[in-house]
Parts: structure tokens; C-alpha cells; sequence
């Protein structure tokens, strides 16, 4: 099992029945039930527990945990149903009272309807206790693939992962609910077949890809960038500055003539110069987006993404400009091989049908749709590729959210391919990357962010 695998719900129903036919329904729930009972009595033994209960499978592991804890520490009990009275809500009350730890064992991840009625009151009892929470695989309310909130929700300061990871733990809101996550075995296993086939971004899926130098290298080999520049000329340098700054041996910034003017204080490692037919020649990556502004020729991006046969990265505003000719762009990026899509959710929002239940099953139909990956940038970042692969971004924190980051991004992601690195694993340690520059308290803004990309790939390169 995995470390970074995530199943949906029906993949962990399907997990459960294969463990249920080569064993039994009952040898799995009382697995469940003595894996939770363990973990309480190692962890949190000196306190006292008030385990809440449901009336489905969630509420089980719960009962058989408690009956496995009910002599050796203090615990107690409390099942709900849809019949439960008034007055067993005054009992409830006084359980929470006299308790230091509850245990929602309410709803799991298979609730499919809305929460009201004693259920809501009792969700809002726990929450406003003040005591710790620990849910049973996934907060009660939190749907287990989507990440949303059926009304109302437990907020967890942490939940037992029951077996496998689902998304829900991840995609916004759900990860704001679920507090620390602790996986607990069950004895539940994958299908190497499965699709969608969803991971967490971890480094042991790229460190050993990570370009590493002869020492007679020159700056030809290790690629040369190039970045379609416009009236904006702060996000084209940002993304040209990183590339290099991620081992690219030379970045160009190619312009009209008209906004040759906004980049006369441009970087000195940094090529301009006016787009003419030899630009895009003895090139290996192209960005094209960033710093266009919304009034740049449609015709000239077409023109331009036409003309290249390399990794293409698409951002900003080569994405909005075609908010009106949704059709011309999917024809034009379905052609081509290794494009990258990045947008973030307004941008995608402009070209792909949205559904605000399931933010990782749009992107991947988007991937789909163009025939390339799409990444759809947030603290919840999505990676899709259109074969059904699919990386979750548990990594970033508020400080990626600056001006700039985007451009940062796509920088190092052209980086990465100059150097002849893997299109996936370029993209996955990309968005790595990305997340460890902002974790300094020290790093605030991009310009923070980029002293710190060679220090955290050199990090890479350790044993």
C-alpha cells in the first residue's frame, strides 16, 4: 500500500469487497474496530472518551472499538438514529461535559444526503464543546471524493484514515476539517488497474529524475526557455528568471516591437529581443500566457503555439483570451504533444465546464477534452492527465497566495523539461518545488521564492 495513494469511495468499496470475499464483513468491521481501539489506547490513554456513534458502518468501527477499550480505559458511549429523542440530547450533553476526547463515528464516507434534524444538533454540539475531536476516516459531513459540505460538518483536530486516503482528506474545504491525518491499516488493497489513479505529490516519485550535470556541461544542454512576452513585462521575467534559476541554460523573452519598450530593465541573463520567423528555433520549451494582457492577438498565440514542437506551457492569458472560441482552443492544444495547461479557477472556469461538487473530476474531464494535462492552481492544486492520473498538491501554504507565484511555477516547470527531464515527473516535482520556497516564515513574495528554487533542488540531489 502506497504511502501517497488516494481511492475514491466506490475504489474503497471495491477495496472492501475483495477483503469481504476472501474474508468476511465481519473479520473486516472488527479489524476496523480493535485498529481504532489501538491506536486510542497507545495515544490517548489518560483521557476520557466519549465515542459518538451512527447508525451505519462508521458507527460500528466505533461500538467494536469502544467494546474493545470498555474495561482498560475510561470510555463511553452514545448511538444515534434518526428516532433519537429530545432527552437523549440532554444525556448527550452531559457526555460531552464529562469527557476530554469525542470520537465522531456519525457518518463516513459514503453519506449521500443532507444533514438536519438531531444529527445537525448534534454536530453543532460537539463543535461548539471546545473538547478534542478525532473522526472515524472522515469527518461526519465531509464528502469522502469532492471534499464539500453536505450543510453542516465536524471539524476535526485530527481523523483516523481508515485504510486508504480519499480525496476528500485533500480538496478544499474537506482539508480545512479534517485536521492531522493518521493512516491506520486495515488490510485493504489497491487495484493496479484502477482509474482514476489519484496520488499525493511526494518526492520519492521524482527525486532520482532530477537533472544532474556532467562537469563539462555547457548551457546548451542544459536547454534553452523561451517566453512570449506583452505589455506586462513583470510575469515574463519572473517565469525567464526561474527557468534559470531551476538549471535552464539560457531563457529569451521574444516581443512585438510595440513592447520591446516595457523591457528595457530587464535582467541581464535575460535574452529579449523582437519576434521574428527564427525565434522559436533551437528553443525546448515555450511559455506562452503570462504578461500578455487580455487584448493580445488570438491569431498571434495560434501562430505562435502552431510554430513550436516542444513542451508548450500555457497560462493566464493565452488561456482567457479564448473565453469566446472555447472551440478553436481545444482544437488548436488537442494537436499538439506535452502541452501544459495551468490555469487557476477563474482562468479555468473561462474555457471548461465546472462543477463546483468535484473539483478534481473537472479537471480531469478537462484533461481529457484537450488530450494534455491540465493543472488547476489553489491551495488544493490538481494535476491531471488525460490516461486518468491524477497528483493532489497537501503541500502549499497561504504564502503562494501572491502575486507572481504562477509565473514562479512555470518557470521552474520549463526548467525542468529544458533539462530533458520527464514531461510528469517535470511537472509533479515542479509544484514540489514550489511549495517548499514559500515554507520559510522569511519567504513572503516571489521575489523572496526565487533565491530559494537552487537550494531546494540541490536538496533533491542528496542522498
Amino acid at each position: 500500500m502506497s504511502k501517497s495513494e488516494i481511492l475514491t469511495i466506490q475504489q474503497t468499496i471495491e477495496s472492501e469487497n475483495r477483503y469481504i470475499q476472501k474474508f468476511s464483513f465481519k473479520k473486516l468491521i472488527n479489524l476496523a474496530g480493535r485498529r481504532i481501539a489501538d491506536y486510542l489506547e497507545r495515544e490517548e490513554k489518560s483521557k476520557t472518551i466519549l465515542f459518538i456513534c451512527g447508525p451505519g458502518n462508521n458507527g460500528k468501527d466505533g461500538e467494536i472499538a469502544f467494546s474493545c477499550l470498555e474495561y482498560r480505559l475510561k470510555v463511553f458511549i452514545y448511538k444515534i438514529d434518526e428516532n433519537t429523542k429530545d432527552k437523549n440530547l440532554k444525556k448527550l450533553q452531559t457526555l460531552i461535559s464529562n469527557s476530554e476526547l469525542i470520537l465522531d463515528c456519525i457518518f463516513g464516507t459514503g453519506l449521500n444526503r443532507k444533514i438536519s434534524g438531531r444529527f445537525k444538533a448534534i454536530i453543532d454540539f460537539i463543535n461548539n464543546s471546545k473538547k478534542e475531536i478525532i473522526s472515524i476516516d472522515i469527518p461526519t459531513g465531509i464528502n469522502g471524493d469532492t471534499g464539500q459540505k453536505k450543510s453542516c460538518c465536524i471539524k476535526a483536530d485530527s481523523t483516523l484514515v481508515m485504510g486508504f486516503y480519499k480525496p476528500g482528506h485533500f480538496l478544499l474545504p474537506g482539508k480545512m476539517y479534517v485536521g492531522k491525518l493518521k493512516k491506520l491499516n486495515i488490510g485493504l488493497t489497491s487495484s493496479s488497474k484502477k482509474c482514476p489513479d489519484i496520488n499525493l505529490i511526494e518526492k520519492s516519485f521524482f527525486k532520482k529524475e532530477i537533472p544532474k550535470h556532467k562537469i563539462n556541461i555547457n548551457k546548451y544542454d542544459k536547454g534553452h526557455v523561451i517566453v512570449l512576452g506583452g505589455k506586462m513585462p513583470g510575469a515574463s521575467r519572473l517565469v525567464a528568471f526561474s527557468s534559470r534559476k531551476t538549471g535552464a541554460g539560457l531563457s529569451t523573452i521574444i516581443v512585438d516591437k510595440e513592447n520591446l519598450k516595457f523591457y528595457l530593465k530587464t535582467e541581464p541573463g535575460t535574452i529579449i529581443e523582437i519576434i521574428k520567423q527564427e525565434s522559436l528555433k533551437k528553443k525546448n520549451v515555450l511559455i506562452i500566457g503570462p504578461g500578455l494582457g487580455k487584448d493580445y492577438s488570438r491569431k498571434r498565440v495560434i501562430e505562435v503555439i502552431n510554430s513550436f514542437f516542444g513542451p508548450i506551457i500555457v497560462d493566464a492569458d493565452a488561456i482567457s483570451i479564448f473565453k469566446d472560441h472555447k472551440e478553436v482552443f481545444y482544437n488548436l492544444i488537442r494537436k499538439k504533444k506535452n502541452i501544459i495547461l495551468t490555469p487557476h479557477i477563474n482562468e479555468f472556469k473561462r474555457l471548461f465546464d465546472y462543477n463546483d461538487k468535484s473539483k478534481m473530476i473537472s479537471c480531469l474531464k478537462a484533461a481529457e477534452k484537450i488530450s494534455n494535462c491540465v493543472l488547476l492552481k489553489g491551495n488544493d492544486t490538481i494535476i491531471a492527465f488525460p490516461s486518468g492520473k491524477i497528483w493532489i498538491n497537501n503541500l502549499p501554504n497561504n504564502s503562494l497566495a501572491t502575486a507572481g507565484s504562477g509565473d514562479v511555477l512555470c518557470g521552474i516547470i520549463s526548467g525542468f523539461l529544458s533539462q530533458k527531464m520527464n514531461y510528469e515527473h517535470a511537472i509533479v516535482a515542479a509544484v514540489w518545488v514550489q511549495s517548499q520556497v514559500a515554507k520559510p516564515k522569511k519567504n513572503v513574495v516571489v521575489e523572496d521564492f526565487l533565491k530559494d528554487i537552487p537550494l531546494v533542488i540541490d536538496s533533491l540531489k542528496k542522498k
